[in-house]
């Protein structure tokens, strides 16, 4: 998943870094960290990764479920800004930040992270 210019999150599950598209030559490949498991019983319906369903509000800060810990601090390792927000009661509706709000308007100039 694209996060800003030049940088890229993956899942280490699904995705060997090392086969991904010529496109992403010369990002940064960011390897999501473990997901905290959820207080409430998992929901077989959504990945387990939902640490990963991120919400990027410009290059730098990021909204993130506020328990996913390692992914806050991997996000501050690799130079954003995370916003943690509790939000793991969305997840029986199949998802999380990004699922949540696919339909936003922004605001500002539209560019190419390629």
């Amino acid at each position: 998943m694209p996060l800003a210019p030049g940088k890229v999150l993956v899942n280490p599950d699904w995705v060997d870094a090392s086969t991904l598209p010529d496109f992403f030559q010369g990002w940064d490949i960011l390897t999501a960290p473990r997901p905290v498991p959820p207080e409430q019983e998992e929901i077989k319906l959504i990945s387990s990764w939902a640490n990963m369903n991120v919400l990027m509000l410009d290059e730098k800060r990021v909204i993130v479920e506020r328990r996913q810990q390692p992914m806050i601090a991997a996000l501050k390792d690799w130079g954003f800004e995370p916003v943690p927000c509790p939000f793991e009661n969305y997840y029986p509706f199949l998802g999380s930040f990004h699922c949540a709000t696919l339909d936003i308007r922004r605001k500002g100039e539209l560019q190419s992270y390629g």
